[in-house]
């Protein structure tokens, strides 16, 4: 079977390449099943970080939302503490003194406009 020292010399290093092709095989094998798993991992994370988006999204869409019905609540609150203080105003001007004159009148509605005003910057504040 074996005749010379050579044979054995071939039939070792044939033995070596087939070892070292099935260890590379199999090193390949689970390479690519890291891979995969890692890739599986990925693909996890992305799914995730898309819905904690969506749901910020979602959450930044009611916020804008309610800003918006919190201005409209104050801009309606303002014009009608303005009428009610208007109203007040002039009830009282009319029930205190018939024979003032529109100069005063006038002052009211001008310190009722002031204070409409300084009521808009205070609720502005109050909503930042």
């Amino acid at each position: 079977m074996f005749e010379t020292s050579k044979d054995i010399l071939y039939l070792v290093i044939s033995f070596c390449v087939l070892w070292t092709t099935v260890f590379l095989c199999w090193m390949f094998y689970y390479v690519m099943r890291l891979l995969r798993n890692a890739n599986a991992i990925v693909e996890e994370l992305r799914v995730r970080l898309q819905a904690l988006a969506d749901a910020i999204q979602y959450i930044r869409g009611k916020v804008e939302h309610m800003s918006g019905l919190l201005t409209l609540v104050t801009e309606g609150a303002s014009g009608l503490v303005k009428n009610a203080i208007k109203k007040k105003a002039h009830d009282w001007m009319d029930s205190k003194s018939e024979d003032m004159n529109g100069a005063a009148k006038a002052a009211v509605d001008k310190a009722v406009a002031a204070t409409v005003k300084k009521m808009k910057k205070t609720t502005k504040k109050i909503k930042k």
